[in-house]
């Protein structure tokens, strides 16, 4: 895939639940375009479709960074990953390790792992964040799945922790994050946000204008 290598500053994520596969699509092609180059990256998550239909989704997101010179994430799907010719994988609690992941994937892709914690603390934590290029902490800014929301000072202090055991690896918000407090999330130390429903509304141009994402 020829997209820049450079870190986006949003992942949008998927969710067939909320739109029809061709409303999002649409939606995601059109933030896609208005998004400068190699600022936005499209993850294809949505764990309960079938695999023909997340198949058919991933080509139609693949068509979609293409053209408009950004980027395309896969949720633990390793072949999906590989078939679609990703940019990177994200790694969600029930996946497999980063090491595994790394051994099957190769050097060249880029791994992002979910994350949960405030800190980072144990020999599993350490081993894997030797091993990925990313994480995408959640819920920063909201309560999500009966998680309390860390909260931004949290999200640097982590930051902080992550930037003295691997100093490669980026750092993402995600969980409530929306047009009024991306920026904040960004201050705090984050290399950027992930969004659902932000990023898919009809005025997701109003996140990337928070982000200064505009072309």
């Amino acid at each position: 895939m020829s997209a820049p290598r450079g870190w986006p500053r949003l992942v949008a994520i998927t969710d067939l639940s909320s739109l029809a596969a061709d409303v999002l699509t649409a939606r995601l092609a059109k933030l896609a375009a208005a998004a400068r180059p190699g600022t936005l990256a499209l993850l294809l998550r949505d764990h309960s479709v079938g695999a023909k239909q997340r198949l058919a989704l991933g080509r139609a997101l693949q068509a979609v960074v293409r053209e408009n010179e950004q980027a395309l994430w896969i949720a633990d799907r390793l072949d999906l990953a590989l078939l679609l010719e990703a940019d990177a994988v994200h790694l969600g609690e029930g996946s497999v390790s980063a090491r595994v992941a790394r051994q099957l994937l190769g050097p060249e892709m880029r791994i992002s792992r979910a994350w949960h914690a405030a800190a980072v603390d144990g020999v599993s934590a350490e081993a894997e964040l030797s091993e990925v290029d990313a994480l995408l902490v959640s819920p920063v800014c909201a309560p999500r799945k009966g998680r309390a929301a860390l909260g931004l000072l949290p999200l640097g202090a982590l930051g902080e922790q992550l930037r003295a055991r691997n100093r490669a690896c980026q750092l993402y918000a995600l969980g409530g994050v929306s047009a009024e407090n991306a920026a904040d999330c960004q201050r705090a130390g984050a290399t950027g946000v992930a969004a659902i429903g932000a990023a898919l509304a009809a005025d997701a141009e109003s996140l990337l204008s928070a982000l200064e994402l505009l072309r």
